[in-house]
């Protein structure tokens, strides 16, 4: 009875300073409104690292395979959801205040219009709309009731995220890139200082033969970091740090963490876009100098196509024994260690067969719960390994159809971001495909992951380098007003 009457009051205080943190957010993005995106952004930054390290993490191989056990205590548990409170508190207060107290600000202090450019109001609608197809919608019209909380708070932590882009003082690339130096650095940290939290140890299906370590860091899983190790690394080639250590060191660093999580998907996307970038900085340099640029460029793109076609084709057909392998042997662990694409193609096709028991909406935000994971075979598969499947899996065609209206405007922008990054948006655009054939690369449903900072970074990066400049409607009046006066004056 004391037990519980102590947790209830607990549970009022914590309410209560969230309610004061609330105002205090508020009050203070009205009076600091260009700190907001960085106050939001590295405070997330933090307590996705303080996810997993008060977890008590312990990562060990046994005959078994892999096994991930926790050692956390409740502090480590209440300390996690308090920071998780937090942020979303935070995000709805800055989404708040956005809409209420800030509109004639915003006119005045929007970076976009202060440079001449639109705001990304478009692709932001397009992603809102986005999330609540895939989180929302499938509650009620899913084929399963499912409903968590999770499902709610990632819409107004990415609102929050893109409408206070527009008042950032500091580049939000920057920013972004930041956070992603955070968490690259702090999981090499933690390999060397905690490794039973940071390192598996007999990883046996790794690129280098012998090289049986594989690097988690400080995120929920070795291809989360990947993902932010593979943007990072990505976004630093495109647009270098001013100082050439910085820039030697970032690169350095992000590389190994990169190839120490043995994410295969990621260390391709990463070579495919630094090659990418390259080609960029070189034409960039000689269009002045050769006319033969097109020629360079379609040569070009012919060689990336052959050899991007021929590594697609041997990852996905190299070791068809797997497919085997399956069929037999339905544990988790045979599952969980599973490496190429082709035993990928199994989940898929239940993927795909979930989606069309309910076409419009799909099975709903549960589906890939370990019960059904089990019953399938596939008990160490937490999502379809594959963007466009998950997504239609879990809520439909209607997802399906708003995923590809967002990646349309995703594409748009990219493509009209690369005059001014010499190909680096390409890059990312390319690496964020070749990952969704293989990951489902949008974190919906969770924002402390490592690969939501990865995503999170692509998107701002193509939205504010490739924002639409303002039309200059003062040179059409006058065209106009000229040739009016000058059809009078004939007259």
């Amino acid at each position: 009875m004391l037990a519980f009457t102590l947790f209830s009051f607990a549970a009022f205080l914590l309410a209560i300073f969230l309610v004061v943190a609330i105002a205090v957010v508020a009050a203070s993005a009205v009076r600091w409104p260009g700190w907001s995106l960085s106050f939001l952004m590295f405070l997330m930054a933090v307590a996705s690292i303080a996810t997993i390290v008060f977890s008590g993490r312990i990562l060990t191989a046994g005959s078994d395979g892999l096994t991930v056990t926790s050692e956390g205590g409740l502090e480590g548990y209440l300390l996690v959801k308090v920071l998780l409170a937090v942020i979303v508190g935070c995000s709805f207060a800055l989404s708040v205040t956005w809409f209420f107290f800030l509109r004639d600000k915003v006119k005045e202090a929007c970076r976009f219009r202060n440079k001449q450019f639109e705001p990304p109001t478009d692709i932001v609608i397009a992603f809102m709309a986005f999330l609540i197809a895939v989180n929302i919608l499938p509650i009620f019209l899913g084929k399963h009731y499912y409903f968590h909380i999770n499902l709610i708070y990632s819409f107004f932590v990415y609102l929050a995220i893109f409408l206070w882009i527009r008042l950032s003082k500091i580049d939000p690339v920057t920013v972004a890139k930041l956070c992603l130096v955070f968490i690259v650095f702090s999981s090499l940290i933690a390999a060397a200082l905690i490794p039973h939290l940071a390192l598996q140890i007999g990883y046996n299906d790794g690129l280098i033969p012998g090289f049986n370590i594989r690097l988690w860091g400080v995120t929920s899983h070795a291809n989360t970091l990947g993902a932010a190790a593979c943007v990072l690394f990505l976004l630093e080639a495109a647009e270098p740090s001013a100082r050439v250590w910085l820039r030697r060191s970032i690169l350095i660093v992000t590389g190994l963490a990169l190839i120490m999580t043995q994410s295969k998907t990621s260390i391709l996307a990463a070579f495919i876009g630094l090659v990418i970038i390259f080609v960029g900085h070189m034409l960039a340099k000689s269009r002045d100098q050769s006319g033969y640029s097109r020629e360079i460029v379609i040569g070009l793109v012919v060689i990336f196509s052959a050899l991007f076609a021929v590594i697609a084709v041997w990852t996905m057909f190299y070791d068809w024994g797997i497919s085997t392998a399956l069929n037999r042997n339905l544990s988790a662990n045979a599952v969980y260690g599973l490496s190429s694409a082709t035993g990928r193609t199994d989940i898929w096709e239940v993927a795909i067969a979930a989606g069309m028991e309910n076409p419009l909406f799909g099975q709903g935000g549960d589906f890939w719960n370990q019960q059904v994971r089990l019953r399938s075979g596939f008990g160490g598969a937490t999502s379809a390994h594959n963007l466009f499947l998950e997504i239609f899996s879990r809520s439909g065609f209607v997802g399906l159809i708003t995923l590809l209206i967002f990646l349309f405007f995703l594409v748009r922008y990219s493509l009209r971001a690369s005059k001014n990054t010499n190909g680096g948006s390409i890059a990312l655009m390319v690496a964020f495909f070749v990952r969704a054939m293989f990951e489902s690369t949008i974190d919906t449903d969770t924002v402390l992951t490592g690969s939501f900072f990865g995503v999170i970074a692509y998107f701002i990066y193509v939205m504010d380098r490739g924002a639409k400049p303002i039309r200059n409607t003062n040179k059409s009046e006058f065209s106009m007003r000229a040739h009016f006066d000058r059809t009078v004056h004939s007259k």
